[in-house]
């Protein structure tokens, strides 16, 4: 009895096996079946988007397409970055098989590198090696000094020095700063064309910033420098644009010294852009900085603030433009001062005057005028004095009486900044319930001489956010005249009028904006973690969040 049970047990079992291995034989051809399937699905979509418009389009075309989506809004790059999303480009290269290999095969795509916060290690040198040897647009900050930070930047970015286009260093300190410089003393820079360097928190440290030496090997094609309150000392350059940009918070002036040091490695200087503060006094005799080639200069207020003259420093006898930004009346008399003493050996060639958000005095020179002949294009602020207006129409009288040229005799486009004008009563229809203000009286007999004198203006321009009233108030008192002036009417906000004083929307805002985004999220972070500190144990410890982006490959 006891073998039989035996007998059918052990058939039993052999069934089981049996039918197992039959189950596991119809689950891998089962499994075979679905890949198949699934492979045949894929090769038939391929074929069915093949017959889509986008599939016709050329790979090198379809390269250019991507390329302007990763130009598209770069200054939003910080936040993207800490939000966790793709950069463009890997999100590109992911949508279809075709496009990656198109993404991949484009070098310059991965040309963008901002370490250490929109990329890991791995990303970093992903993007190094799909870049394939292209020039390079390297952002390297906020900067906080770590072993690990400075070993990357030194193992693995740096190497790649000679394929650097563009070159943004942002530090927090002074002595991140002065480190990070350091980095990049005793190298060349073969095919570097942009330079910025920024120190964008406040300093806790008063006094200037020590100023620092920069590829002492070379760098031949730099065109482009943008300075932040510090004397970067460079090789002889022939290099055309230079600026000095304030640091945020309380101002710490250049020293004179370090103002001529870099300058000096600038002699065939087109564009010069002062900002930041410069020192009035210096322990030794400093000698002006000679800038014949120069042909734009932007001074602000803040880099006069000291009570130094912008003339005491630099002598730029061929100014083509003259941009004049917040300054207050005894600045601005004390530029006029000098360009009257210039004359005849200085200021011909000066063609347009603007003055943005600048004060005037009543005691003007009417030597100014006599002294800047080849002004064609003037902007000015309006306000209630109107003291450089009343002078010209002044002078244009008195030549219309003597029977002689006016004094700015190729003035002919004028451009009003109108946000300080305080319009009258308006009646209805729009026009004023009144007489025409003064501001408008002294613009009509502006219009009125030019015309008389045979100089007729070509062009008044008026901008601002009340732009459109000012102009109605304008045209309303100019038909009662019978008059007639070509006008342009550009209603904008105070950004847009900031354009006109030589603040450029360009690759350093573009690089200024992502550095913000960071500090803004740091600072947020930072009031968390102070919030969370009063309910958290005391040995509670967490990292600082940081959003990075990595490749995926």
């Amino acid at each position: 009895m006891n073998h039989n049970q035996a007998s059918v047990s052990s058939n039993t079992q052999e069934d089981v096996d049996e039918i197992t291995q039959q189950i596991r034989a119809l689950q891998s051809s089962q499994n075979d079946l679905s890949r198949s399937i699934r492979n045949l699905q894929v090769r038939a979509a391929r074929i069915q988007n093949q017959k889509a418009a986008v599939s016709l389009i050329p790979s090198d075309v379809l390269s250019m397409i991507f390329e302007e989506c990763r130009q598209l809004n770069p200054q939003w790059s910080g936040v993207l970055f800490l939000l966790h999303q793709s950069p463009v480009e890997v999100r590109l290269s992911h949508v279809s098989s075709r496009w990656r290999e198109v993404a991949l095969t484009s070098p310059s795509l991965w040309s963008t590198i901002r370490y250490p916060f929109a990329h890991k290690e791995g990303s970093l040198m992903e993007y190094l090696k799909r870049s394939d040897g292209s020039l390079l647009d390297v952002y390297i900050g906020p900067w906080r000094q770590h072993p690990q930070t400075e070993r990357v930047l030194t193992n693995i970015i740096l190497p790649h020095l000679p394929r650097f286009r563009q070159l943004v260093l942002d530090a927090g300190s002074r002595e991140t700063l002065a480190s990070l410089l350091a980095t990049f003393r005793d190298v060349s820079a073969p095919a570097l064309t942009r330079l910025r360097v920024m120190c964008r928190r406040p300093m806790s440290t008063a006094g200037p910033i020590a100023s620092a030496e920069l590829f002492t090997g070379g760098a031949p094609l730099l065109s482009d420098v943008r300075l932040d309150s510090v004397a970067v000392i460079l090789p002889k350059t022939k290099a055309k644009t230079l600026h000095f940009c304030p640091q945020p918070g309380p101002p710490f002036p250049l020293t004179r010294e370090n103002f001529f040091k870099a300058a000096s490695a600038f002699p065939s200087l087109r564009r010069l852009h002062v900002k930041s503060a410069i020192e009035l006094k210096s322990a030794a005799p400093v000698p002006l900085i000679f800038l014949p080639s120069l042909g734009e200069l932007v001074v602000h207020g803040l880099a006069m603030s000291t009570g130094i003259r912008i003339f005491d420093v630099i002598s730029a006898p061929n100014i083509e433009n003259l941009y004049l930004v917040d300054m207050n009346c005894s600045a601005i008399s004390a530029i006029h001062r000098f360009m009257i003493q210039s004359y005849p050996n200085a200021f011909q060639s000066l063609r347009v005057l603007r003055y943005i958000r600048c004060e005037f005095s009543e005691d003007m020179d009417i030597h100014f005028l006599h002294a800047t002949p080849g002004i064609s294009q003037l902007l000015i602020p309006v306000d209630k004095t109107n003291f450089l207006i009343r002078m010209l129409v002044n002078s244009d009288k008195q030549a219309a009486i003597h029977g002689c040229a006016p004094l700015w005799p190729e003035l002919r486009t004028v451009t009003l900044h109108t946000p300080g004008y305080c319009a009258p009563v308006v009646g209805a229809g729009g026009v004023p319930g009144n007489e025409p203000s003064t501001t408008m009286i002294l613009l009509q007999e502006l219009v009125t001489g030019r015309k008389i004198l045979g100089r007729p203006l070509s062009k008044l321009c008026f901008k601002g956010p009340n732009a459109g009233a000012f102009a109605n108030e304008f045209h309303w008192g100019l038909n009662r005249a019978k008059q007639s002036v070509p006008t342009e009417v550009v209603i904008c906000q105070m950004p847009a009028l900031l354009e006109d004083g030589g603040l450029d929307s360009d690759w350093a805002g573009v690089a200024e904006a992502y550095g913000m985004q960071l500090r803004h999220f740091f600072q947020q972070s930072q009031g968390i973690r102070q919030q969370l500190a009063t309910i958290l144990p005391p040995n509670f410890s967490y990292q600082q969040p940081r959003r990075r982006i990595d490749v995926q490959v």
